[in-house]
């Protein structure tokens, strides 16, 4: 791809970006992205082959953030430490990206983005971190949980929590009470040990 073509692409990727956080995607269509860019919809296809393949794009990319976020929570030293250290950053990166989270986990899903927290839930349960059960059930009810409180706190329902500093330590009392009702032992209740 030529200069000036990845110049064009990475433009219809910002238009799309931003018709998807500040409209959503019932409306969204190539000939609205092409018109935004001066281009005519024909242009559209040539870097991307259908207005779901530009949306998919789209969420990638912030995926990619995400993912670059919850990397670093690999090196806690426990496994517990670790899972707190990815709430954490998904916290984080949605505070700090908005608009890819919202682009990425409000809009509704056309059932291809990709990743699934149920291995990770697995692979606390298996080192007995996490009680025995039923990993789709544990996994979805905290992730529920992080992303109902990040997007309440994007939306501005929780406002009322007070800053971001004071949010977040709400948010991670709160993420620590659920946690802990999944947890094997519920004797330890500092952070990191397991």
């Amino acid at each position: 791809m030529t200069m000036d073509g990845l110049a064009t692409r990475t433009q219809l990727l910002d238009i799309a970006r931003s018709i998807v956080v500040h409209e959503g995607t019932t409306d969204f269509s190539l000939r609205e992205v092409a018109r935004r860019a001066g281009l005519s919809p024909a242009a559209v296809y040539r870097h991307f082959a259908s207005k779901e393949a530009l949306l998919d794009e789209v969420c990638a990319i912030g995926f990619q953030k995400l993912c670059m976020y919850l990397l670093g929570a690999t090196s806690a030293k426990t496994p517990r430490a670790r899972l707190d250290a990815s709430g954490d950053a998904y916290l984080r990166f949605a505070l700090e990206n908005p608009e890819d989270y919202r682009a990425i986990f409000m809009t509704p899903s056309r059932g291809k983005k990709p990743g699934s927290p149920g291995e990770a839930f697995q692979l606390l349960m298996d080192a007995k971190v996490l009680k025995r059960g039923d990993v789709m059930e544990v996994s979805v009810s905290i992730w529920a949980h992080v992303h109902g409180l990040a997007s309440l706190r994007l939306s501005g329902h929780l406002a009322e929590a007070g800053s971001d500093a004071q949010f977040k330590s709400f948010y991670r009392q709160s993420v620590d009470k659920l946690v802990s009702s999944f947890e094997v032992n519920t004797v330890h209740k500092q952070r990191g040990i397991s």
